[in-house]
């Protein structure tokens, strides 16, 4: 976070814990902070804040290499994980939004869908990616899909999350660098005491503009 600081020093960061989620909002959020799964719990809550008051939602795992200002003038944006096509194609870590945003909305119905109609939690890339694609989604590369800027790889994720970190992945058009930490799959194998101690690991920010 202290990029952040850096490089953005006159943007707000705010963090939202359990103090100011909507943990009761619906079944999905009830379920996964019922069953202590923080990362599934984070997808949502993402979108609410964003939804709710706007910003740039970033990843703890993300780097900021140069000001998102130039991105401020879309009413959303986000960016491809890689180029081959796949179900969590676009990725939500790096995630810019104007309140009340309807793509944003969209992702919050779906989530929750999904999860009454079949129990399951879907990964945040995997809801994101399917509503663009109801939205037209069908090539990589830049692009904009109603009111949603969609950016390449290079923009937040230089390098993918099987490949290794290479100082040499970073071009002139890379805003920040997403580390890949991979929390998911270590809940998968462990859990905390407190939600506490995982959602202060995983202190989720808005930036905005001042």
């Amino acid at each position: 976070m202290a990029s952040w600081r850096r490089v953005l020093p006159d943007y707000q960061v705010q963090e939202w814990n359990e103090a100011n989620s909507p943990l009761e909002a619906n079944s999905y959020t009830r379920a996964a902070y019922k069953q202590k799964l923080w990362s599934r719990l984070s997808n949502y809550v993402r979108l609410h804040a964003l939804y709710r008051e706007g910003g740039i939602y970033l990843d703890t795992d993300v780097e900021v290499v140069r000001s998102f200002t130039p991105l401020l003038a879309q009413s959303c944006f986000l960016g491809f994980q890689q180029e081959e096509e796949q179900l969590d194609w676009v990725n939500g870590a790096v995630l810019g939004a104007e309140a009340g945003h309807p793509f944003i909305k969209r992702c919050m119905e779906l989530t929750v869908q999904r999860f009454d109609m079949e129990g399951e939690f879907y990964r945040g890339p995997t809801i994101i990616t399917t509503v663009l694609k109801e939205m037209g989604l069908d090539a990589y590369g830049l692009q904009e899909l109603d009111g949603v800027t969609i950016c390449p790889a290079e923009y937040f994720y230089p390098y993918p999350w099987f490949g290794q970190f290479s100082p040499d992945c970073v071009k002139p058009s890379t805003y920040c660098v997403h580390y890949w930490a991979a929390s998911w799959l270590k809940q998968e194998r462990r859990r905390f005491s407190s939600p506490r101690q995982i959602i202060s690991r995983m202190k989720r920010a808005l930036g905005r503009a001042l």
